[in-house]
């Protein structure tokens, strides 16, 4: 039996049970998210190290765990140099939230050294910490016991081959053309040269009549080709060793100078061998113009009688003279420089020939910009293609990537700047002008108002005086892509190259200008407008701008 204050007393446990419950839930979560008060403390592993030794530097933050804390980031910690930074390691125990941060510091040059305080933004409040003194000693050396050795020789980087093989798709089928088209030229000068190969007049006329002996004129009743051939050879013959006119002579006028170097007595010729020469040329003559074919067996009696002359002949010339031969040996050689000069022009000609053929092609498959790059080189596209260098210049750094490294520029000051004003500048440029980048960095007194206006225009003047007329000047709010902000100051103008020359090229130029608390940092470019590859180093760079990041967490 169940009695009514029972369930009463049950339903009034149960409201409790859940009022404590509810109060305890209520009150965890509080604690949780209480405000926790932030604190920083930083320490030192020691305060006295060596030429270059580490000094571990550990910051420890302690705040509220959904607070943003942004530790300090780049050479925040000069005098000394930071040489790492490491990850922050992070604890949570329930609203606190605990952060340690380490830095490797040191230092390279001996004496007495103060640790800035560091500044650490937590939320929207900034805590520092302490500053700490650090003995750096020098090193001792022991050059007795140690001995000395030279400099290590500097490291030579491989080349890059990377694009090689593209060059040889076109250089290898050039070559192979040429070579063979020279392996043929070589070949058929070879070949002629065997088949000029001088013979002496005497032992040729022997050699052509043996040759129209195997002929088959005679049978195929060809008398006239016969005759043509018999006669050019015994003219052939006495054009070279009696009157150099013998070929284009006719028969009486061959005939009668025989007859006067008979008479003259400067050849020894018989009277019945001119007679029978005068015959068969006579013969010939009706045979090749009047069609008239010779009697049965007379071709084979003049072919002998053409030999018999022609070796009377050799008896009745006189014995070459020294001067002869040696004008003879001229000849031959005069002949084989002349066969020489032949040879080294057709080849000159066609290994041009080959090279325009490619050009033509290249041209037609990859356009003429990429031919006339190829050939002729192009400085620019080379550095655009290349292989680039993203490095950090001064302190806090300017992160840029360029073609080539920058190099530190000498600026001198006056005597009563020095030591109230630092400036350090960087700077790359290409020879002959096409691109240049330099970066500036001005480290101004503490509390110096920045005359931000004033340094643009500086730049620009100096810029003007290096040969820049300005066109076009603009400015407009810039930022990176890290979220620095700054002022970006470009235009379009001239450059003058020589001015006696009258070199002028049409240029563009971009300042980028950043302030830091004292420091200003300016990034200038300049490049030809002309050059669509300096039109894409001079926008990569542009692109590439950081200013010293900082450490979120």
């Amino acid at each position: 039996m169940t009695y009514p204050h029972n369930n009463i007393s049950r339903t009034r446990n149960r409201k409790l049970t859940y009022a404590v419950a509810l109060f305890f839930i209520l009150f965890s979560f509080l604690s949780v998210h209480a405000q926790v008060e932030p604190t920083v403390k930083a320490k030192i592993d020691t305060t006295s190290i060596r030429l270059g030794e580490q000094i571990n530097y550990t910051v420890v933050v302690e705040a509220d765990q959904l607070a943003t804390v942004i530790f300090p980031e780049g050479q925040t910690f000069s005098p000394l140099e930071m040489i790492e930074s490491y990850k922050v390691d992070t604890t949570f125990a329930q609203a606190k939230m605990t952060l340690i941060k380490k830095y490797g510091l040191t230092q390279f040059d001996s004496g007495s050294y103060k640790i800035p305080t560091q500044r650490i933004l937590i939320g929207d409040r900034t805590l520092q910490t302490d500053s700490f003194q650090v003995e750096v000693a020098n090193v001792v050396l022991d050059t007795v016991k140690q001995g000395l050795y030279d400099i290590k020789p500097a490291i030579e980087l491989p080349t890059d081959y990377s694009k090689f093989w593209k060059y040889l798709l076109w250089i290898i089928p050039v070559l192979l053309a040429i070579a063979l088209f020279l392996f043929w030229l070589l070949r058929r000068h070879k070949k002629r040269k065997e088949a000029e190969k001088y013979i002496p007049p005497f032992e040729q006329a022997l050699a052509s009549l043996e040759e129209l002996d195997k002929t088959d004129f005679i049978v195929s009743a060809k008398y006239k080709e016969y005759y043509s051939t018999l006669t050019d050879t015994v003219r052939r013959y006495y054009d070279e060793k009696v009157y150099d006119k013998a070929l284009e002579s006719t028969t009486d006028e061959l005939i009668q100078r025989l007859e006067a170097e008979k008479d003259s007595g400067h050849i020894d010729f018989n009277t019945e061998t001119i007679q029978q020469l005068k015959d068969i040329f006579k013969r010939a003559d009706l045979v090749k113009f009047a069609r008239i074919n010779p009697p049965s067996g007379k071709a084979e009696a003049d072919r002998l009688a053409i030999e018999q002359i022609v070796k009377e002949t050799k008896e009745a010339l006189p014995a070459p003279t020294v001067e002869e031969l040696m004008k003879d040996q001229d000849y031959r050689e005069a002949i084989e420089r002349k066969r020489t000069r032949k040879l080294w022009a057709t080849g000159i000609a066609g290994v041009l020939g080959i090279l325009l053929i490619a050009l033509i092609a290249g041209v037609a498959i990859k356009g003429y910009d990429e031919v006339k790059d190829f050939v002729l080189g192009n400085q620019t596209r080379e550095l655009a293609e290349g292989n680039w260098i993203t490095s950090e210049y001064g302190f806090p750094s300017v992160v840029i990537s360029t073609p080539k490294a920058l190099e530190r520029k000498e600026i001198p000051l006056p005597d009563k700047m020095k030591g109230q004003v630092q400036i350090d500048m960087f700077g790359w440029e290409t020879i002959p002008p096409a691109i240049a980048v330099a970066i500036t960095q001005i480290a101004l007194p503490q509390g110096t108002e920045i005359p931000i206006e004033e340094m643009i225009s500086s730049q620009i003047a100096k810029l003007e005086k290096r040969g820049f007329i300005a066109d076009i000047v603009k400015q407009e709010e810039f930022k990176t892509l890290n979220g620095a902000e700054g002022i970006k100051s470009f235009g379009t103008g001239k450059f003058v190259i020589d001015k006696e020359k009258d070199i002028i090229i049409n240029g563009e130029y971009v300042m980028l200008s950043f302030t830091a608390e004292n420091i200003i940092q300016q990034v200038l470019i300049t490049w030809n407008e002309e050059d669509p590859y300096s039109v894409e180093i001079a926008e990569r760079m542009i692109n590439s701008v950081e200013l010293q990041k900082v450490e979120e967490k």
